[in-house]
Protein backbone atom coordinates (compact mmCIF):
# COMPACT_ATOMS: atom_id res chain seq x y z
CA UNK A 1 0.00 0.00 0.00
CA UNK A 2 2.81 2.36 0.92
CA UNK A 3 4.53 1.50 -2.35
CA UNK A 4 1.42 2.44 -4.35
CA UNK A 5 1.16 5.75 -2.48
CA UNK A 6 4.82 6.42 -3.11
CA UNK A 7 4.45 5.74 -6.83
CA UNK A 8 1.41 7.97 -6.94
CA UNK A 9 3.27 10.83 -5.29
CA UNK A 10 6.18 10.37 -7.70
CA UNK A 11 3.88 10.47 -10.74
CA UNK A 12 2.10 13.55 -9.39
CA UNK A 13 5.43 15.26 -8.77
CA UNK A 14 6.59 14.51 -12.31
CA UNK A 15 3.31 15.83 -13.75
CA UNK A 16 3.59 19.05 -11.76
CA UNK A 17 7.21 19.47 -12.85
CA UNK A 18 6.29 18.91 -16.50
CA UNK A 19 3.43 21.40 -16.22
CA UNK A 20 5.74 24.00 -14.69
CA UNK A 21 8.36 23.49 -17.41
CA UNK A 22 5.75 23.70 -20.19
CA UNK A 23 4.52 27.08 -19.02
CA UNK A 24 7.78 28.45 -17.65
CA UNK A 25 8.26 30.89 -20.56
CA UNK A 26 4.75 32.39 -20.47
CA UNK A 27 4.43 36.03 -19.50
CA UNK A 28 1.20 35.91 -17.56
CA UNK A 29 0.84 39.69 -17.79
CA UNK A 30 0.10 39.25 -21.49
CA UNK A 31 -2.99 37.22 -20.72
CA UNK A 32 -4.85 40.49 -20.21
CA UNK A 33 -6.21 41.05 -23.72
CA UNK A 34 -6.67 44.75 -23.00
CA UNK A 35 -2.91 45.23 -22.86
CA UNK A 36 -2.60 45.32 -26.66
CA UNK A 37 -5.09 48.18 -27.05
CA UNK A 38 -4.69 51.91 -26.34
CA UNK A 39 -4.59 52.29 -22.58
CA UNK A 40 -6.61 55.49 -22.61
CA UNK A 41 -9.75 53.67 -23.81
CA UNK A 42 -9.54 50.62 -21.54
CA UNK A 43 -12.47 50.55 -19.10
CA UNK A 44 -14.21 53.38 -20.95
CA UNK A 45 -17.28 53.47 -23.19
CA UNK A 46 -14.95 53.60 -26.18
CA UNK A 47 -13.15 50.31 -25.59
CA UNK A 48 -15.42 47.92 -27.52
CA UNK A 49 -15.52 50.20 -30.56
CA UNK A 50 -11.80 50.97 -30.57
CA UNK A 51 -10.99 47.28 -30.02
CA UNK A 52 -13.09 46.24 -33.03
CA UNK A 53 -11.58 48.92 -35.25
CA UNK A 54 -8.07 48.05 -34.07
CA UNK A 55 -8.58 44.33 -34.68
CA UNK A 56 -9.62 45.12 -38.26
CA UNK A 57 -6.59 47.40 -38.68
CA UNK A 58 -8.85 50.37 -39.34
CA UNK A 59 -7.20 52.43 -36.61
CA UNK A 60 -4.00 52.43 -34.61
CA UNK A 61 -2.76 54.39 -31.65
CA UNK A 62 -0.17 57.11 -32.13
CA UNK A 63 3.54 56.63 -31.41
CA UNK A 64 2.77 56.65 -27.70
CA UNK A 65 0.32 53.79 -28.15
CA UNK A 66 -2.63 55.93 -27.08
CA UNK A 67 -5.83 56.81 -28.93
CA UNK A 68 -6.74 60.20 -27.40
CA UNK A 69 -10.53 59.82 -27.77
CA UNK A 70 -11.17 63.44 -26.79
CA UNK A 71 -9.13 64.88 -29.66
CA UNK A 72 -10.49 65.93 -33.03
CA UNK A 73 -9.72 64.05 -36.24
CA UNK A 74 -8.84 65.46 -39.65
CA UNK A 75 -10.54 64.82 -42.95
CA UNK A 76 -7.43 62.98 -44.12
CA UNK A 77 -7.33 60.74 -41.04
CA UNK A 78 -11.00 59.89 -41.27
CA UNK A 79 -10.71 59.19 -44.99
CA UNK A 80 -8.01 56.60 -44.28
CA UNK A 81 -10.25 55.00 -41.65
CA UNK A 82 -13.20 54.87 -44.03
CA UNK A 83 -11.12 53.40 -46.84
CA UNK A 84 -9.76 50.67 -44.59
CA UNK A 85 -13.20 49.97 -43.10
CA UNK A 86 -15.09 49.67 -46.35
CA UNK A 87 -12.70 48.37 -48.99
CA UNK A 88 -9.70 46.17 -49.55
CA UNK A 89 -7.51 49.00 -50.81
CA UNK A 90 -4.85 46.87 -52.43
CA UNK A 91 -3.03 48.76 -55.18
CA UNK A 92 -1.94 51.75 -53.14
CA UNK A 93 0.67 52.75 -55.72
CA UNK A 94 -1.95 53.21 -58.43
CA UNK A 95 -4.14 55.23 -56.08
CA UNK A 96 -1.18 57.37 -55.00
CA UNK A 97 -0.42 58.26 -58.62
CA UNK A 98 -3.88 59.75 -59.21
CA UNK A 99 -4.03 63.52 -58.97
CA UNK A 100 -7.63 64.19 -58.00
CA UNK A 101 -6.98 67.02 -55.52
CA UNK A 102 -4.42 69.80 -55.60
CA UNK A 103 -3.82 70.20 -51.89
CA UNK A 104 -2.52 66.79 -50.81
CA UNK A 105 1.15 67.77 -50.68
CA UNK A 106 2.51 66.42 -47.41
CA UNK A 107 -0.26 63.82 -47.19
CA UNK A 108 1.34 60.98 -49.12
CA UNK A 109 0.29 58.60 -46.32
CA UNK A 110 -3.37 59.47 -46.91
CA UNK A 111 -3.49 60.25 -50.64
CA UNK A 112 -4.15 56.71 -51.97
CA UNK A 113 -6.94 56.16 -49.46
CA UNK A 114 -8.51 59.55 -50.20
CA UNK A 115 -8.39 58.86 -53.93
CA UNK A 116 -9.85 55.39 -53.47
CA UNK A 117 -12.95 56.45 -51.57
CA UNK A 118 -13.35 59.52 -53.77
CA UNK A 119 -13.65 57.19 -56.75
CA UNK A 120 -16.16 55.14 -54.78
CA UNK A 121 -18.33 58.22 -54.23
CA UNK A 122 -17.89 58.25 -50.46
CA UNK A 123 -16.11 61.60 -50.16
CA UNK A 124 -16.22 64.92 -51.95
CA UNK A 125 -13.85 67.84 -52.16
CA UNK A 126 -14.43 71.37 -50.86
CA UNK A 127 -14.29 73.04 -54.29
CA UNK A 128 -11.58 74.18 -56.73
CA UNK A 129 -10.11 70.66 -56.76
CA UNK A 130 -9.20 70.96 -53.10
CA UNK A 131 -9.86 68.46 -50.33
CA UNK A 132 -8.77 70.38 -47.19
CA UNK A 133 -7.10 67.29 -45.67
CA UNK A 134 -5.94 69.10 -42.55
CA UNK A 135 -9.37 70.45 -41.63
CA UNK A 136 -11.20 68.76 -38.80
CA UNK A 137 -13.89 66.37 -39.98
CA UNK A 138 -17.32 67.38 -38.70
CA UNK A 139 -20.08 65.16 -37.35
CA UNK A 140 -22.21 65.72 -40.45
CA UNK A 141 -19.29 64.74 -42.69
CA UNK A 142 -18.74 61.55 -40.67
CA UNK A 143 -22.40 60.59 -40.98
CA UNK A 144 -22.52 61.50 -44.67
CA UNK A 145 -19.50 59.35 -45.55
CA UNK A 146 -20.88 56.39 -43.64
CA UNK A 147 -24.24 56.71 -45.43
CA UNK A 148 -22.58 57.00 -48.83
CA UNK A 149 -20.53 53.88 -48.11
CA UNK A 150 -23.84 52.06 -47.73
CA UNK A 151 -25.17 53.37 -51.06
CA UNK A 152 -28.02 55.19 -49.35
CA UNK A 153 -28.06 58.28 -51.60
CA UNK A 154 -31.53 57.61 -53.03
CA UNK A 155 -33.04 57.13 -49.59
CA UNK A 156 -31.37 60.27 -48.26
CA UNK A 157 -32.48 62.44 -51.19
CA UNK A 158 -36.10 61.69 -50.29
CA UNK A 159 -35.66 63.75 -47.12
CA UNK A 160 -34.61 67.04 -48.70
CA UNK A 161 -31.27 68.67 -49.42
CA UNK A 162 -27.83 68.80 -47.81
CA UNK A 163 -27.24 68.78 -44.90
CA UNK A 164 -30.76 68.59 -43.49
CA UNK A 165 -31.54 65.33 -45.27
CA UNK A 166 -28.52 63.57 -43.73
CA UNK A 167 -29.20 64.99 -40.28
CA UNK A 168 -32.87 64.01 -40.40
CA UNK A 169 -32.17 60.46 -41.56
CA UNK A 170 -29.43 60.08 -38.98
CA UNK A 171 -31.77 61.11 -36.19
CA UNK A 172 -34.60 58.98 -37.58
CA UNK A 173 -32.35 55.92 -37.58
CA UNK A 174 -30.52 56.82 -34.35
CA UNK A 175 -27.21 56.45 -36.14
CA UNK A 176 -25.25 58.29 -33.47
CA UNK A 177 -26.45 56.05 -30.63
CA UNK A 178 -24.95 57.16 -27.33
CA UNK A 179 -23.19 60.08 -29.01
CA UNK A 180 -25.20 63.26 -28.50
CA UNK A 181 -24.61 65.73 -31.32
CA UNK A 182 -25.60 69.31 -30.53
CA UNK A 183 -23.68 70.93 -33.38
CA UNK A 184 -23.40 68.90 -36.59
CA UNK A 185 -20.73 71.22 -37.97
CA UNK A 186 -18.51 70.86 -34.91
CA UNK A 187 -15.29 68.83 -35.12
CA UNK A 188 -15.98 65.17 -34.33
CA UNK A 189 -13.82 63.64 -31.62
CA UNK A 190 -11.87 60.44 -32.22
CA UNK A 191 -13.84 58.68 -29.50
CA UNK A 192 -17.19 59.64 -31.01
CA UNK A 193 -16.00 58.64 -34.48
CA UNK A 194 -15.12 55.17 -33.19
CA UNK A 195 -18.52 54.80 -31.53
CA UNK A 196 -20.43 55.93 -34.63
CA UNK A 197 -18.41 53.78 -37.03
CA UNK A 198 -18.77 50.69 -34.88
CA UNK A 199 -22.52 51.24 -34.51
CA UNK A 200 -23.16 51.65 -38.22
CA UNK A 201 -20.49 49.56 -39.90
CA UNK A 202 -20.84 46.08 -38.45
CA UNK A 203 -19.28 44.34 -41.46
CA UNK A 204 -15.88 45.94 -41.27
CA UNK A 205 -13.37 44.59 -43.76
CA UNK A 206 -9.73 44.09 -42.76
CA UNK A 207 -7.26 46.29 -44.58
CA UNK A 208 -4.98 44.57 -47.10
CA UNK A 209 -2.19 45.71 -49.38
CA UNK A 210 -1.95 42.94 -51.97
CA UNK A 211 -1.47 43.45 -55.71
CA UNK A 212 -5.01 42.53 -56.71
CA UNK A 213 -7.72 44.92 -57.85
CA UNK A 214 -7.78 48.35 -56.22
CA UNK A 215 -11.25 48.03 -54.77
CA UNK A 216 -13.13 44.80 -54.41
Amino acid sequence: MKRKIGIGILVLTLCISSFALAFADINYNEWNSQSVYPKDVVNTKYFTSVKALTDKKVITGDITGLYYPEKSITRAEFSVMMAKATYHVSDLTAMANLNVFNDLTGYTWAKPYINAIYQAGIIKGVGNSNFAPGNNVSYIEVIAMIMRSKNMTTEIDAYGVWPDNYIFYSQLSNMTGQVTVTDWNAPATKGDVALIMYRNMANLKPSTTTSAAVLR
